[in-house]
């Protein structure tokens, strides 16, 4: 393997292929090979071209044990069609990373596709390789087959269509996909020239109808002197039966043996009792003959269609078989994508040593019991992490029986094959396995009568295969080992072979009920231990795995729980006593009660955290709903005092055109009344200006100008600037009686305190002091966002068309415009304005900063109208 550690596991958010990924050809021939293996192999030699373990270091045993056949026959039948199939059933392990790596991805891709619900158009495939050979050999096809070559043009062409339009979301098989060929010219004759179901349409030339039709005239008139003479008088007593069949593609009449001379015509047989005589009367030859020369002069018409089409069909034999390659790979990759769907597979970080599999699932087991209720997937199969550091050499799991022991083992060794056949796991994001080029297993019953071998002889003789192979790059599966003699010497050997095994540094797990086995983890530093849960107050495993600790069997406690007699449980105590079996027994359950007790304890404390978390989202909510409503309030009362202002301002106006009209005020001596009536109309007037100079007065600013957040303000996924830091982030995190809250710089989170935090900028502060959400804060609304530009679905709801009128007129039309919009909750405005002079756009423009409801607007895009349309974007 390589010592290079690739992490895989991460979606790219670049959408192309990177120029130094695993290139898509050479992984497509190493996958495609059996398609042209078999292509070439002789009769009889065909079987072997679908056997995973023929071209691998792992033995045919290993696949066996952990029943890989039948987790290949769930991918085979995701497929749809035939090539799909053969290659999901020789699907075998692949030996670069490079290549596991794009195949993963590939997977993932197909993945990410169907939870779209977008699958592609790949049925309708036929295998049509022997045919375009036989084409290209110079032979004549059969419609049939050319109606096949056509569905698989027609499938290449729309299957190109679908990944070309979905290359970003699928980068890598839109690569794939870039050389399919529908082969246009050949589709469009071959779909005009051939009917469905594999038949010449009449339209295949233009003498093909007009032929059929005089084959067909000929049948009739031939029927119709036919049941003339079945009806005739005369030939009555001399028919067999009153019906008519065919010889030698002529029409012919049962006729007694005893008549055949009478009727006359040509006797084209007899049947098998001997008593009818098949014969062509003579008024039937001539019309016969003239069917007949219909007939051939039909077929040679046909023959020349089928050799044309069968020509163009041999012009195009690379490109279609190019195709076919293609598609079959495919819809390999897009069955492996369906079976890690429903596994709910992801890609590991592959490493070079350190094995971390979060809750993996035996891909077999949960494919059996998946099932869904009220709409909603379930599944009884308990996952399990599995992890091993990178170095401890030797995991020992012991637990009781029917615990899951052999179960979680077989997990890593599926795990084991899918990643190095390129399938993703079942198993969770951040994941991490090793690439083990050898996978050995020593699972089941080696009993073998054939051989004469026990149990026990039949394990040591599989693992003297491996023994001398076994090394860094060695994964070792052993379940039970040596539980088939002795147990004293058994643990013996056992605890040799484990050492034999860490020594040559290969991976092994081993599940053990021997009580020495359990112990090694605790003296030696390579080993590490696992045990299998089991309530012992249900009597029932709990299928989980616990890392550090030895499991017990429980035997003799269950016995007696199941009521097995008392006396025979004491002298069982009695025995392991003597045997000094008791106080390891004793400690393992204490530690099982202990953890137990432990489980339980920490689920209450979970518990109390999540309803403590409950509570403080409650109060959140409270407070947050308190705050909105306050800061409504203020925004409410602004707006008065803005009404206000702008009549205290029309006042001043009418006062002043007032005066105007009483001739020149300012040459001429007012009255003491007019004085004092003009001072009582304008002190209600500098009231209102001053609250509202209250309300519009600049805060004292900070940084670059910036206005400071009070305490009080602070939110969770607030947008704020950090002055230590010079940077803008977001709140994570702030305890209200704390001078200090958490906040997200880029990649970092640091501790800054409220006084050196403030409002991004001018708008950010109004937008919340009015109750407005800003822009990128935590629940913020308003449109998506696509490479930086916020999108809006434009309508004739949310667009108002301002050409041809008046600033003044077109200002007041916006602000209407703006307020219905905000009343129906649109999120935005498009405004067209045109270009002209220029003065309606740069008056628009203008105006919308001042405007309450619109928080930011840009100019439109090629697509929305240009510079000739303003979007504006609502506040929230």
């Amino acid at each position: 393997m390589s010592s290079d550690t690739f992490d895989y596991s991460q979606p790219s958010h670049d959408h192309s292929v990177p120029a130094d990924a695993y290139p898509s050809e050479k992984l497509m021939a190493r996958t495609l090979a059996p398609i042209h293996e078999l292509e070439v192999a002789e009769e009889g030699d065909e079987v072997h071209v679908l056997h995973a373990w023929e071209r691998t270091d792992i033995p045919h045993k290993s696949f066996i044990d952990l029943q890989w056949d039948q987790l290949i026959k769930h991918l085979a039948d995701a497929t749809v069609s035939p090539e799909g199939r053969l290659l999901a059933m020789a699907l075998r392990p692949m030996e670069s990373r490079d290549a596991i790596a794009r195949r993963m991805i590939e997977v993932m891709e197909g993945q990410q596709l169907i939870s779209q619900d977008d699958l592609p158009p790949l049925r309708g495939l036929s295998d049509i390789r022997k045919a375009v050979a036989y084409a290209q050999r110079g032979g004549k096809l059969i419609a049939e087959d050319l109606y096949a070559i056509a569905r698989n043009c027609d499938v290449a062409s729309r299957a190109s269509r679908y990944y070309r339009q979905r290359r970003e979301v699928a980068p890598y098989l839109a690569q794939v996909a870039d050389t399919l060929d529908g082969c246009d010219e050949l589709r469009q004759v071959l779909n005009h020239a051939v009917e469905a179901g594999g038949r010449l349409s009449d339209k295949a030339s233009p003498d093909l109808g007009r032929l059929r039709r005089a084959v067909q005239s000929h049948h009739d008139r031939i029927r119709t002197r036919v049941d003339q003479l079945l009806r005739a008088d005369d030939m009555e007593h001399h028919l067999q039966d009153e019906f008519f069949t065919m010889r030698e593609d002529r029409y012919v009449l049962p006729v007694r043996v005893s008549s055949k001379n009478t009727v006359g015509g040509v006797v084209h047989g007899y049947s098998s009792s001997g008593q009818t005589a098949f014969v062509e009367p003579d008024d039937l030859v001539q019309l016969n003959n003239q069917l007949r020369w219909a007939q051939i002069e039909l077929q040679e018409e046909e023959d020349r269609i089928l050799q044309k089409l069968s020509g163009m069909v041999a012009q195009h034999a690379s490109v279609l078989r190019q195709s076919m390659d293609i598609l079959a790979y495919l819809d390999l990759t897009f069955a492996a994508s369906t079976l890690g769907h429903r596994l709910g597979a992801t890609i590991p970080a592959l490493t070079d040593g350190e094995l971390e599999l979060k809750r993996a699932r035996h891909p077999l087991l949960w494919l059996k019991f998946a099932r869904t209720v009220n709409g909603q997937p379930v599944n009884e199969t308990v996952p399990n992490d599995i992890r091993l550091d990178a170095d401890k050499r030797v995991l020992v799991i012991s637990g009781p029986n029917t615990g899951g022991k052999t179960v979680l083992t077989k997990t890593l060794g599926l795990c084991t094959l899918m990643a190095r056949c390129g399938l993703t796991l079942p198993v969770d994001e951040g994941s991490k396995l090793p690439l083990y080029r050898t996978l050995y297993t020593d699972i089941g019953d080696e009993q073998s009568i054939e051989h004469d071998l026990s149990t026990f002889s039949g394990h040591l003789t599989n693992i003297n295969t491996f023994i001398g192979k076994a090394d860094h790059t060695s994964l070792v599966l052993l379940d039970e080992l040596f539980a088939g003699t002795d147990p004293i010497q058994g643990a013996a050997l056992a605890s040799a072979l484990m050492q034999e095994l860490a020594n040559c540094g290969a991976t092994t797990v081993v599940t053990t009920h021997l009580e020495s086995l359990k112990t090694l983890a605790l003296q030696k530093e390579a080993y590490a231990n696992a045990s299998m849960g089991f309530d012992l107050e249900l009597l029932a495993p709990t299928y989980r795995v616990t890392y550090g600790l030895p499991g017990g069997s429980y035997a003799v406690r269950i016995a007696a729980r199941l009521g097995f007699p008392g006396s025979i449980i004491e002298r069982a105590k009695q025995v392991l006593e003597g045997q000094e079996h008791q106080s390891v027994e004793e400690i393992l359950s204490t530690l099982e009660d202990k953890r137990a007790e432990m489980d339980r304890e920490q689920r209450k404390l979970e518990h109390a955290r999540q309803e403590a978390d409950a509570t403080k989202l409650k109060f959140k909510r409270k407070y947050d709903g308190l705050l909105a409503r306050e800061k409504e309030m203020v925004h409410k009362q602004t707006r008065e005092l803005k009404r206000d202002l702008d009549a205290a301002r029309e006042l001043i106006r009418d006062q002043i055109a007032q005066l105007q009209k009483k001739g020149d005020y300012a040459t001429r001596e007012f009255t003491q009344k007019d004085l004092e009536k003009t001072r009582e109309g304008l002190t209600h007037m500098e009231k209102t200006l001053e609250r509202a100079a209250d309300f519009t007065r600049p805060v004292k600013t900070g940084p670059q100008g910036l206005a400071p957040i009070k305490r009080q303000d602070l939110s969770e996924g607030m947008e704020v600037y950090a002055a230590p830091f010079k940077r803008q982030g977001t709140v994570i995190s702030y305890d209200e009686g704390s001078l200090e809250a958490q906040v997200q710089l880029g990649g970092l989170k640091v501790k800054v305190k409220v006084a050196d935090l403030y409002f991004p900028n001018e708008l950010a502060r109004r937008q919340h002091v009015s109750g407005r959400k800003t822009s990128g804060g935590s629940g913020s609304g308003g449109p998506k966002q696509e490479d930086g530009l916020r999108l809006l679905p434009q309508t004739s709801d949310n667009t108002v068309d301002l050409r041809g009128m008046r600033v003044d007129e077109a200002l007041e039309k916006v602000e209407l415009f703006l307020d219905a919009v905000y009343a129906a909750d649109l999120g935005g405005a498009y405004i067209i304005h045109g270009h002209g002079t220029g003065a309606l756009k740069r008056a628009v423009r203008g105006f919308l900063p001042s405007s309450s409801y619109v928080q930011e607007h840009r100019r439109g895009e090629r697509g929305e109208g240009g510079d000739g349309v303003t979007v504006a974007y609502l506040k929230g």
